[in-house]
């Protein structure tokens, strides 16, 4: 599916919630994400990371309290790199270490939509 999607033009949501995807499934999932311009949503709820749903489409995303860990904000901060949408974002009480948080920076390098990031209480 993560090469398929660095060539698709058309799709905007993928549900993928449940397919035991592996922490490397995940890379690959952000690798294409980092290609692809035109998904908006992408779910990938009860795989080993936790839930996660990103709707990218809403101006307000919270994320707070879902122990997604660096992995789910890596994912997140790879969908936000050209989103031009989502405005505010919670991601507190995650777990968020260093890896997480450089992720975070380098996408708000290049988003320059997002006015409001709450990543508090990340230990």
């Amino acid at each position: 599916i993560g090469e398929a999607l660095q060539i698709n033009t058309s799709l905007q949501t993928l549900d993928v919630s449940g397919s035991r995807i592996s922490d490397d499934g995940v890379i690959a999932f952000i690798e294409s994400l980092k290609i692809n311009r035109t998904l908006k949503k992408l779910s990938l709820s009860y795989n080993s990371f936790r839930h996660l749903v990103v709707d990218v489409t809403d101006q307000s995303v919270d994320m707070s309290n879902r122990q997604l860990g660096d992995i789910g904000i890596v994912l997140i901060s790879s969908l936000l790199h050209c989103n031009t949408n989502v405005y505010k974002l919670d991601i507190s009480y995650n777990r968020v270490s260093d890896i997480g948080a450089a992720a975070i920076s380098e996408c708000l390098k290049k988003n320059i939509t997002l006015q409001e990031l709450n990543i508090c209480r990340n230990a």
